[in-house]
């Protein structure tokens, strides 16, 4: 789940990744009506309207992301090209719910040829009967493993996000219809900052849970479960910006010039 290679394809493999699933995943966008921002410079609609424009949930996917201050606002519409994107081409490879780990496997595939390596990676794999075990805390427990020297950093970002949609009933319900059948439900959470350098980093985190009876309430923050089968993957991934702008034209291509429809807000002070 989400181990990326830590070396880049070339730029000729990469445009030949995409231009060959190009005609394939050309979406089928449903509109919604959001506050954004003008079109940039490059022509590209953005759902990041400010600098503090903090943190956004899939609208039709389960997938929480979290920027730090300090993250430019051209590598935030970046990665939410590259989850757009990621997130399409693996729909088409498997079905997420029911083939998971061939989901992720398509997902880290897109997510490399779109300019992202992995460095560090940490998964977890137990069966608890703990009623008192919540999701987000698994989530923030394995990001401080994965993270190293950015753990506490990565960590505070997610706390306040998850607060933040604790306390709102509409997210609750559109991340658990999302993220969550009868007896399975997973997601992604993606916080993510930028270094002295200039370079972006987020942790890529996947959690499955697979549960035989709950007693109500949202799955990932106020059930209770009698039985859990948790699957819990992180992964430390770089962004070369340089390679994503080299692909930025048919990656923008095949979200149809826009990634704005894939996102909801979600009104977090970081």
């Amino acid at each position: 789940m989400f181990e990326l290679n830590s070396v880049l394809p070339t730029v000729e493999e990469a445009r030949g990744f995409f231009e060959k699933n190009a005609a394939r995943i050309k979406p089928q966008i449903e509109r919604m009506e959001m506050e954004t921002a003008p079109p940039e410079d490059n022509g590209v609609d953005s759902v990041v309207d400010t600098i503090k424009e903090a943190s956004l949930m899939g609208a039709n996917s389960p997938v929480i992301i979290a920027f730090a201050d300090g993250v430019s606002p051209n590598k935030r519409q970046a990665l939410l090209n590259c989850i757009a994107y990621s997130e399409r081409y693996a729909n088409h490879e498997a079905d997420r719910k029911t083939e998971t780990l061939k989901w992720h496997e398509a997902y880290a595939e897109s997510m490399l040829h779109c300019g992202w390596t992995g460095t560090n990676y940490a998964f977890k794999d137990y069966h608890t009967s703990d009623v008192n075990v919540t999701m987000d805390s698994l989530v923030l427990d394995i990001v401080l493993i994965a993270a190293g020297a950015n753990g506490a950093a990565l960590v505070s970002v997610l706390t306040n996000v998850f607060s933040a949609i604790k306390s709102d009933n509409k997210l609750i319900t559109l991340f658990d219809k999302n993220s969550s059948s009868s007896t399975v439900a997973n997601c992604q959470i993606m916080p993510c900052l930028e270094s002295e350098k200039g370079i972006a980093v987020t942790v890529m985190t996947a959690l499955e849970c697979k549960f035989s009876k709950t007693e109500g309430g949202s799955w990932f923050w106020k059930w209770k479960a009698s039985d859990m089968s948790i699957k819990n993957a992180a992964s430390v991934v770089n962004f070369n910006f340089d390679h994503y702008k080299s692909m930025q034209d048919i990656i923008v291509g095949g979200l149809s010039g826009s990634s704005r429809s894939f996102f909801e807000k979600v009104n977090a002070k970081i």
